[in-house]
């Protein structure tokens, strides 16, 4: 029995809010060089200003039914004394109308309240925005807010307003930046010195191989800069070389770089270090000699004679570092997006090159 009682309160004092709400009619809109159905955007506009439940709404069925009949023109009733003829009519507080005017490449949405008790303007609300038609619900929608005092969404806002950030907000849906993060393959070649060290039998300190390492691994971007149709970021790339040759060659690269978010275009430059095998060798008689091999009791004085360390498969393993020139292009395919590289480590004995492809899928 009490809770009968108290559900019956409880709508009596529902209907009692809602009785107390102002009546408002959305009469019409007009557009201005915009090719915008007038229709839609009247309708819409009385459906976003129902969502914030501030006003006790007209619909279309109702305006159409008794404008007609006392033959008013809704499709051309935008002055203060037709919306007040209107509001008359339907027994409403407030009329209402809107527009959208194409001024250069800038659209401005206008919203009109007229107070029908003392027959004057009650709220005026005009915003600028960047012509983009398949946006005006947007853009009607944050006018709505600022119109009932609910703060909007500044970034929604400036993607809409400036064409910077409309265009950041474009080629990143969900206001996200292109990311590439996924697994990486491809080939590095040797050429020079390095390339014939790797030729080389292994009796000589060379790896009896083929002067190019297959290479895969993994690319984890970090993006930290982002303004319209560009980002900048940091990739890290740690990667595995050599294994179609029996080698295990671990490498980490730390890139910075900018990037063409809509085709995926970039360069990046950075630091690269791996693990290597260098031995030292010694100039005896005008050729370099490989320090175990040399016979120290005929030459004691290994240690003025000149000397450098070089990749060798019989020596150490040691940290070497590079420095990598990187340029690549993104294929898209719906989701799929497929990065390719290219690349060139220079250094003062040899060249290396090669390419590398991966893949990910956009979420």
């Amino acid at each position: 029995m009490n809770k009968l009682i108290v559900t019956i309160a409880f709508a009596i004092l529902t209907q009692i809010a809602v009785a107390q709400q102002p009546k408002l009619a959305v009469i019409s809109f007009d557009a201005l060089g915009a090719q915008l159905k007038t229709d839609q955007l009247t309708e819409l506009l009385r459906i976003e200003i129902s969502k914030h439940n501030k006003y006790e709404m007209i619909d279309r069925y109702e305006i159409n039914e008794a404008l007609t009949a006392a033959q008013l023109d809704i499709k051309n009733c935008f002055s203060k004394s037709c919306l007040g003829k209107a509001g008359e009519i339907l027994k409403v507080d407030y009329a209402m109308s809107g527009s959208a005017d194409l001024l250069g490449d800038a659209m401005f949405i206008r919203l009109r309240m007229i107070n029908l008790q003392n027959n004057t303007l009650e709220k005026e609300v005009v915003k600028e925005f960047l012509n983009i038609p398949e946006k005006v619900n947007t853009m009607i929608s944050i006018c709505v807010n600022e119109l009932v005092g609910i703060a909007n969404d500044e970034l929604i806002v400036r993607s809409l307003s400036n064409k910077e950030s409309y265009e950041s907000a474009v080629n990143n849906p969900y206001y996200q930046t292109l990311s590439l993060s996924g697994p990486r393959m491809g080939y590095t070649f040797f050429g020079g010195e390095t390339g014939d060290i790797i030729k080389a039998p292994r009796n000589e300190g060379g790896y009896d191989g083929l002067p190019a390492f297959f290479q895969m691994g993994y690319q984890f971007e970090k993006q930290y800069l982002n303004e319209g149709k560009w980002q900048a970021l940091f990739e890290f790339l740690p990667m595995v070389s050599g294994l179609d040759q029996g080698l295990f060659i671990p490498s980490f690269t730390v890139m910075n770089g900018i990037r063409n978010n809509k085709n995926g275009l970039e360069f990046a430059v950075g630091p690269s270090l791996n693990l290597g095998r260098e031995a030292t060798y010694y100039l005896v008689n005008e050729k370099w000699i490989y320090a175990e091999d040399i016979d120290q009791t005929s030459n004691p004085n290994l240690d003025k004679l000149e000397s450098k360390t070089r990749m060798d498969s019989r020596g150490n393993v040691e940290i070497q570092s590079y420095v990598v020139l990187a340029a690549g292009y993104s294929l898209k395919s719906g989701k799929l997006n497929i990065p390719l590289n290219i690349f060139v480590i220079p250094s003062k004995t040899s060249t290396r090159y090669g390419f590398s492809f991966g893949f990910n899928i956009r979420k």
